[in-house]
């Protein structure tokens, strides 16, 4: 899982009678269905919600926000390695309290009425685009357009808001999204993880 990655900070999640225990540990390695965790040396006080079969919520942390997803223990910490498979399904990133943002040039398109604009972005965040157009835009005009983010990761369609024209540079703009599903946004984000992932 492309996700995560070695020696990577997880925190584990189970219920002890009334508590919801939170347990610290990292990844040792990454496999593409399951991951080895290494285990905090307390482990055995919780042995018991560490079997084969037992379910566990995830969170791992990275720079742009948190990875949470759902897992199945298949390997005890009694065994040689500990070992947790992936429920792919669950995955679902959240933005950490810093706005996610990167500087990447992308191909956008911006539709006003029959006519579509091409141009690339130089900003993108989970909040806004900054983006290059030779044609005027007026502040506070509304856009539609779409984002075109490379290999897998989509086409991201949203509406939004001129806020901003660079006072030196005129032909900068910046829009706040004002529409885009939670979609959309899940795949913006995922793209911006592996973009500052593959920067550092």
């Amino acid at each position: 899982m492309d996700l995560l990655k070695e020696e990577q900070k997880v925190t584990l999640f189970f219920q002890k009678d009334t508590v919801m225990v939170e347990m610290s540990c990292s990844i040792e390695k990454v496999y593409d269905d399951r991951l080895e965790l290494n285990l905090p040396k307390y482990f055995m006080r919780y042995i018991e919600f560490l079997q084969v079969g037992k379910r566990l919520t995830a969170k791992a942390f990275s720079k742009l926000g948190t990875i949470d997803f759902n897992t199945v223990i298949i390997s005890s910490p009694l065994e040689e390695t500990f070992m947790v498979e992936l429920d792919y399904n669950s995955v679902k990133l959240t933005p950490g309290t810093e706005l996610p943002v990167i500087s990447a040039v992308e191909p956008i398109e911006i539709f006003q009425g029959s006519e579509t604009l091409y141009y690339k972005t130089f900003e993108i965040s989970t909040d806004y685009v900054k983006f290059y157009s030779d044609k005027k835009l007026e502040i506070e005009s509304l856009i539609k357009g779409t984002i075109k983010l490379p290999k897998d990761y989509g086409t991201i369609k949203f509406e939004a808001i001129i806020t901003e024209i660079d006072e030196i540079y005129e032909n900068e703009y910046t829009a706040l999204y004002s529409m885009m599903t939670e979609t959309d946004r899940q795949n913006l984000l995922y793209y911006m993880y592996m973009y500052t992932k593959d920067s550092d």
